[in-house]
C-alpha cells in the first residue's frame, strides 16, 4: 500500500485534546456552513459549558455526537480519533486485541469500537456501478473460509469486480447462474467488457448481451491473447491475507470487514491521508443507515 498517512506527531498537533476533537466534529457537521435545524439561520452557535452540546441563538441546542459513531460512548473522543488513525495507517487491518492493549480499554469495548469504525468506513464506500462502454471489468468469486458461525466454519462466497484500479465486492448466497448474472446486471454498467474464468455461472453472459472474454485457468492464467484476470486476483490475495490475520470473522460482521478492506484497497495509490478522509465527514450510523450500508455489501437480494 502506498497511500499517504498521518503521523502521530501530526495527529497530536491537530487534535491535542478532547475539546479539539469535539470542535472538529461540530465544525464538520454544523459550523458556519450549515443552517440551524430549527430556525434555518447559519452560524450563531455557542458551546454549552461542560457538555458536548451547542446552543444556537434561537435558544435551541444540538448534540454534536448524536447519530455518529461516537454517540453515547463511554470512551473519549481522543480514543476514537486515535483508533481511526490506527485503522487508516494500517495496511493489514486492526485486531481488537491490539486496540485493547494500545488504548487500555476492555475486550468488549475494543470489539465494538472495531465494528463501529468499520461501519463508519463503509459509509465512504457507497453503492455504485462499475465499468461503462468499452471498459474492461474483471469479475471473479472467491470462498472465504475464515467466517465462523457457532462452532463450525462456514465458507462464504464473495464476488469481486475490478475496473480502473478499483474494486467492488459483495456477499453472494450461491454461485448459480441466476445469482451471478443478477449481481452483474445490478453492479456493472451496460456496454462493459467482462473478463471472467470459465465457471458455468458465466456461461449465459453472451446470451444476455454482454461482451464476454473467458479465461480458461485450467490451461493458463491468460487466454493466449494477452487478457488475464489478474486485477481481481490481486485483490483476493489482499482480502484473504487480511482475513487470515483477523482470525475468525462472524457471518454478521463479514460485510464490515469487506467494507474496511475495500476502503483501504481503493485508496492504495491515493496521495491524500486516509485518516483525514475518515474525519472529513461523520455519516449517521442509525439502524436504517446501517441496513442500507449492509445491503451495499450483501448481494443476496437483488430487488
Amino acid at each position: 500500500m502506498t497511500s499517504a498517512g498521518t503521523s502521530v506527531a501530526e495527529f497530536f498537533a491537530r487534535f491535542p485534546d478532547e475539546q479539539a476533537c469535539l470542535t472538529h466534529v461540530f465544525e464538520t457537521r454544523f459550523g458556519n456552513h450549515s443552517p440551524c435545524l430549527y430556525c434555518g439561520v447559519v452560524g450563531g452557535w455557542t458551546q454549552i459549558k461542560g457538555t458536548k452540546k451547542y446552543l444556537h441563538r434561537c435558544r435551541r441546542h444540538v448534540s454534536v455526537l448524536e447519530g455518529t459513531a461516537f454517540y453515547r460512548s463511554n470512551l473519549s473522543l481522543m480514543a476514537w480519533f486515535y483508533a481511526l488513525l490506527l485503522f487508516a495507517n494500517s495496511s493489514t487491518g486492526m485486531r481488537s486485541s491490539y486496540l485493547r492493549r494500545h488504548l487500555g480499554i476492555g475486550v468488549k469495548s475494543a470489539h465494538r469500537m472495531g465494528n463501529v469504525i468499520r461501519t463508519h468506513m463503509a459509509a465512504f464506500e457507497p453503492h455504485r456501478m462499475v465499468g461503462g462502454p468499452d471498459k474492461i471489468v474483471h469479475i471473479d468469486e472467491a470462498i472465504m473460509r475464515h467466517v465462523v458461525g457457532g462452532v463450525r466454519q462456514t465458507p462464504h462466497i464473495v464476488m469481486g469486480m475490478a475496473c480502473e484500479h478499483e474494486v467492488l465486492t459483495g456477499i453472494l448466497p450461491d454461485r448459480t447462474l441466476t445469482t451471478v448474472t443478477a449481481a452483474i446486471a445490478k453492479h456493472v454498467r451496460p456496454g462493459s467488457v467482462l473478463v471472467t474464468d470459465c465457471h458455468l455461472a458465466y456461461s449465459g453472459l453472451k446470451r444476455d448481451g454482454w461482451e464476454h472474454i473467458p479465461v480458461n485457468h485450467s490451461r493458463a492464467f491468460h487466454n493466449f491473447a494477452g487478457m488475464t484476470n489478474n486485477p481481481i486476483e490481486a485483490y483476493w490475495s489482499v482480502l484473504k491475507r487480511t482475513l487470515r490475520l483477523y482470525g475468525k470473522v462472524a457471518p454478521d460482521n463479514l460485510w464490515r470487514f469487506l467494507a474496511e478492506i475495500q476502503f483501504r484497497y481503493n485508496r492504495r495509490k491515493s496521495k491524500n491521508s486516509l485518516f483525514l478522509e475518515l474525519v472529513s465527514a461523520f455519516p449517521l450510523i442509525a439502524p436504517e443507515q446501517v441496513e442500507s450500508q449492509e445491503r451495499n455489501f450483501n448481494w443476496s437480494n437483488f430487488q
